[in-house]
């Protein structure tokens, strides 16, 4: 297994233009390879509130309150470039009353907080960002409804991080945590009630209050 190497180039997805193209890939190729997230996400059918982490350009947000229209979405978003343009795709969508974009970070722990609570908390390609995974699960689980689901979708570290490709997926899953390592973060949050799911080369975690 490859030594994990933390990402670093958080940079690369801020800005105008590189949001713009974000969103241009996305409608290109998200049905593609966020096909698995979405459905599983799709198959908990949860109704209520739910928080995103991680919209980026709002590509996944727009689909998931298409078919998700009792719900209503509150993405958190690091970069305000992103939350920009996720914000006039929301609205081309005609989705507006049904997406609120906070600009934040997982790690800020109040500003989880005074956003309430919520039956569904989800992100994808995130968890390998993370500086504090422990403690970001925690927040997040802590942000839950009695009986509320949070479920974190990413690539699982594997052999591929060895091969020549494109920069960015092969720094991800570089970046990225095994099952037994994402295990141990949740035994250390004293959680019973969790399952991991390994789809390669995806990994599932779903934590149920």
């Amino acid at each position: 297994m490859p030594k994990r190497i933390p990402h670093t180039d958080f940079e690369v997805l801020t800005g105008k233009n590189t949001a713009e193209e974000y969103l241009e890939m996305q409608k290109r190729l998200g049905k593609f390879y966020l096909k698995g997230f979405l459905n599983e996400l799709m198959a908990q059918n949860r109704k209520g509130k739910y928080l995103e982490i991680g919209p980026g350009p709002g590509f996944q947000t727009a689909i998931i309150a298409e078919n998700n229209p009792e719900s209503e979405i509150t993405a958190v978003e690091l970069s305000a470039n992103m939350i920009n343009i996720a914000t006039r795709y929301i609205e081309e969508k005609g989705l507006s009353d049904k997406v609120h974009f906070v600009e934040g970070s997982v790690e800020d722990e109040s500003l989880i907080q005074n956003l309430g609570k919520f039956d569904l908390i989800y992100t994808s390609f995130s968890l390998h960002h993370w500086k504090n995974p422990v403690n970001s699960i925690r927040i997040l689980y802590n942000a839950l409804n009695d009986d509320g689901l949070l479920f974190i979708y990413d690539f699982g570290r594997n052999w591929l991080a060895y091969l020549p490709l494109e920069r960015g997926i092969r720094e991800s899953i570089r970046a990225s945590y095994t099952p037994k390592e994402i295990e141990s973060m949740i035994k250390e949050l004293h959680v019973e009630n969790y399952q991991i799911k390994k789809r390669f080369p995806y990994i599932s975690l779903f934590v149920r209050k």
